[in-house]
């Protein structure tokens, strides 16, 4: 083969190798944590409702149970329910684990099983250097069925939702700050963009404010998608003090305007 054809052909191969970059992934920020000191261990309490008033359901996150100890990792657990009328019309339950780098607060293993009144659903996620595997199996209730798929997303570095959580409390998050991270917290990746719009008083504490919007990514051509089950962007607020917990998420989801208030917090 002549030099000229050779190189024809490996334009022609490479082309579309080089244009496999997507425009998002110059927007990404450092995955390094930031200088913000690192989360004691904490037992917070959320109240999950409907515009603030309709009691849907509540939520409990760990961070570092005493109970849950896994040598050289800092474990970040879950549990949550939905209560009243809403579980009537959406009965639903959760338990959340995972597993983190406690130097770089990346995400080495996320395991979650979670049911509602038509099926039960079990993800794992390994995270690795290079790429993400998960596996989600799915039993059906009213068949007896059950599905198994999957996935292998060649992308790094991704956080999931626990290390998302944490590396953006990390940052030094003044105002107009922007993190953009990749996150994949169970069966498929996203983008998450947060902007950090200032501090104010929120429910009677000082509080810094966080809006954040998702894109679906599409694991084989990298586009985004849109992320129907969220109409806009997010609102939370974070304490501004040395804790930096929750105080309040505010989304505009596709079931309505959902929130979920922070209603205790101790170290256990």
């Amino acid at each position: 083969m002549s030099a000229r054809c050779r190189l024809i052909l490996l334009s022609l191969l490479s082309g579309p190798l080089a244009m496999a970059a997507p425009a998002w992934q110059g927007e990404l920020t450092s995955p390094a944590p930031g200088p913000f000191p690192a989360l004691a261990p904490t037992v917070l309490d959320l109240k999950v409702s409907w515009k603030g008033t309709v009691n849907a359901g509540s939520i409990r996150m760990e961070s570092a149970p005493p109970a849950a100890k896994k040598p050289g990792s800092l474990v970040i657990r879950s549990s949550s329910s939905s209560h009243g009328a809403a579980s009537m019309l959406f009965p639903y339950q959760s338990s959340f684990w995972s597993e983190l780098n406690p130097a770089t607060l990346r995400p080495r293993y996320f395991h979650a099983m979670e049911a509602d009144k038509k099926e039960t659903a079990t993800t794992t996620v390994r995270y690795f250097p290079d790429r993400v595997e998960s596996q989600e199996t799915t039993r059906i209730f009213k068949t007896g069925t059950t599905k198994q798929t999957d996935r292998i997303f060649r992308l790094a570095p991704v956080f999931d939702i626990f290390s998302a959580m944490l590396h953006v409390r990390s940052q030094k998050l003044d105002a107009g700050d922007r993190i953009t991270l990749v996150i994949h917290p169970f069966d498929n990746p996203y983008l998450l963009r947060v902007n950090v719009r200032g501090r104010e008083i929120h429910n009677g504490r000082n509080t810094i404010r966080l809006t954040m919007g998702m894109h679906k990514i599409d694991r084989k051509t990298l586009e985004l998608l849109p992320y129907k089950k969220l109409k806009k962007d997010a609102t939370l607020w974070l304490s501004d003090d040395a804790d930096r917990v929750p105080v309040e998420l505010r989304a505009t989801a596709f079931i309505g305007d959902v929130r979920a208030i922070l209603t205790a917090h101790a170290q256990p």
